[in-house]
């Protein structure tokens, strides 16, 4: 296989990392959220999301995504300080997505280890996804005994992680 590059997103990645961003949602979250996570009003949220990202990221946030060949973006990470109320620990990961033909390539460690490394840290992951979880125990983190609903009717519960 060949290597893959950790570098910050460029602000012409925007509709790109967009675009990755639903694919690997919808890799992840077919059997579990509902098409609306993909539509177009999907798309346009996550569009204006890279945008800012991109474009105009806060000094606090940290965003990551990996490269293959030189040219193909294949997944990509974010970070920053956390919005739960109150905050368990001051880092949180926002998310971590990798194209499924990318899972056990090393990509998704890199990631993680670029936008948080080996702080304090917590996490919110799909209850019953036991690849995320397990990746995430490898990394120190466990289970505190929260969770909340994701927002979706089908979508269940997200449970969170903390290091």
């Amino acid at each position: 296989m060949a290597t893959f590059l950790i570098r910050a997103p460029e602000p012409h990645e925007a509709e790109e990392l967009a675009e990755l961003h639903l694919l690997t949602w919808k890799e992840t979250y077919s059997e579990d959220f509902p098409p609306a996570a993909w539509s177009e009003e999907a798309r346009l949220q996550r569009l204006a999301m890279w945008d800012a990202i991109c474009s105009r990221p806060r000094p606090e946030d940290r965003f990551a995504v990996a490269e293959r060949d030189g040219s193909t973006l294949i997944g990509f990470a974010g970070s920053g300080v956390s919005t739960d109320d109150p905050p368990v620990r001051e880092r949180h990961l926002f998310f971590i997505y990798l194209l499924k033909s990318e899972h056990g390539s090393g990509a998704a460690q890199a990631l993680l280890d670029a936008v948080v490394g080996a702080e304090p840290a917590s996490l919110w992951v799909l209850e019953g996804n036991s690849r995320a979880v397990a990746f995430y125990e490898r990394n120190g983190f466990a289970l505190d005994g929260a969770r909340h609903a994701t927002g979706f009717d089908t979508g269940g519960h997200e449970v969170r992680m903390v290091r």
